[in-house]
């Protein structure tokens, strides 16, 4: 029963470790997509709100 676990974990492994092929992956052209379906810039994001009166003051 211990060598049929150990054979199907070797197996298992195995398969792991050679199911993605480094290869196969540097082969594949990766485009960027545009976000949320827009085709031009992203718009930069809003500006930081002002401080509070207690940030300023300290207190």
């Amino acid at each position: 029963m211990k060598k049929l676990f150990l054979i199907i974990l070797t197996g298992l492994l195995n398969f792991g470790f050679f199911s993605c092929t480094p290869e196969t992956l540097a082969d594949e052209v990766i485009t960027p997509q545009a976000c949320c379906g827009e085709d031009g810039e992203l718009p930069p994001p809003p500006p930081p709100p002002p401080p509070s009166e207690d940030d300023v003051t300290g207190g």
